[in-house]
């Protein structure tokens, strides 16, 4: 038996996950893809439904999953820090309770195939319980990868940029079925120029706003190391990007609010058009535990097409990302 599954209609599946992934249907909304075995065969799959309209529901991919069946899917969230809205993506191997031993095995061997066509995302759920599920769950599990219970404090930049942290206690992995997107234990190593580059972003005496930072020698088993570092906008990030490398940039901005100018900070996940399926698979692996190390951020966002980089896109989204939350809390 072969370790790869092959896809049936592998146009439908990308223009899924895609739209997935487009904020042009509504930017924060619950849209999702289901993915499953064709006649039981572990070694061909197909998209079994996708819901990627503004009224996409959780309940709508619960109502998907079976029992007897293994399936893959695809989620997109939204997670509330500080005053912004991020969008997160959950992979979910899903593991029906009435699914055999035996074919649980022969379908295992095949799900490392089928995860990277899912990459990136920024936490991996295998359950085969709906109650993990749940929204508050998922939320928990995602703010815990991310580490996004510290704090960005915002405040008036008149004359200074102000910058505080509030830091929480990230919460321990409880044991169960669900399981961050790093391997168990994993710790993602950084270089102290890495540290102190990230360090100065923040900092109101120093020149850069921007950091760009990779695995050495493309290796997850090696420290994250500094690519470039800068004091220009956007386009200075792009110079430095590879379409054959996956990177991570934290990039500082402003944002007005009532005509309150205040700093927001962007992490930026780069994934090049040319990076191999296979490494795509493997640095998905550890995108949880490198997206705390750049920690806390008001927005993420995930490319792979320089062209998509625009400045006015990140302060359109920084923008929008502030003023929907300002709206739900003033409701």
């Amino acid at each position: 038996m072969g370790t790869v599954a092959e896809i049936v209609d592998a146009g439908r599946l990308r223009t899924a996950l895609a739209e997935v992934r487009s904020d042009s249907s509504g930017l924060y909304r619950k849209s999702w893809v289901v993915v499953g075995h064709v006649n039981n065969d572990p070694l061909l799959i197909d998209v079994v439904q996708s819901d990627t309209s503004p009224d996409a529901s959780l309940e709508g991919l619960q109502g998907q999953l079976r029992d007897d069946q293994v399936m893959y899917c695809l989620l997109r969230l939204t997670t509330t820090f500080d005053v912004s809205t991020t969008v997160k993506f959950v992979y979910i191997h899903w593991v029906g309770d009435k699914v055999p031993f035996a074919k649980k095995g022969r379908f295992g061997v095949v799900s490392g195939s089928i995860e990277q066509h899912f990459s990136p995302y920024h936490l991996v759920v295998e359950t085969g319980s709906i109650e993990d599920l749940a929204e508050n769950i998922l939320i928990q599990r995602l703010e815990e990868s991310s580490g996004t219970r510290n704090k960005v404090v915002e405040g008036s930049i008149e004359g200074r940029q102000e910058r505080g942290f509030t830091a929480h206690a990230v919460k321990k992995q409880e044991k169960g079925s669900v399981r961050s997107v790093a391997p168990a234990g994993v710790v993602v190593e950084t270089t102290q120029e890495l540290q102190d580059a990230i360090a100065d972003v923040r900092r109101d005496d120093q020149p850069s706003n921007w950091v760009l930072a990779g695995f050495e020698a493309g290796d997850v088993k090696r420290p994250l190391v500094v690519i470039a570092v800068g004091t220009g906008g956007i386009e200075e990030i792009k110079a430095h990007l590879d379409d054959n490398q996956v990177m991570y940039a934290l990039y500082r901005t402003t944002d007005v609010y009532d005509e309150i100018q205040t700093v927001k900070f962007v992490y930026l996940y780069w994934i090049g058009e040319r990076v191999k399926p296979l490494t795509k698979g493997k640095v998905s692996a550890y995108s949880g535990p490198v997206e705390k190390i750049f920690s806390p951020a008001h927005i993420t966002m995930l490319f792979s097409n320089k062209h998509d980089i625009r400045e006015e896109v990140i302060k359109d989204k920084v923008n929008f990302s502030a003023n929907c939350c300002l709206t739900l809390d003033e409701a």
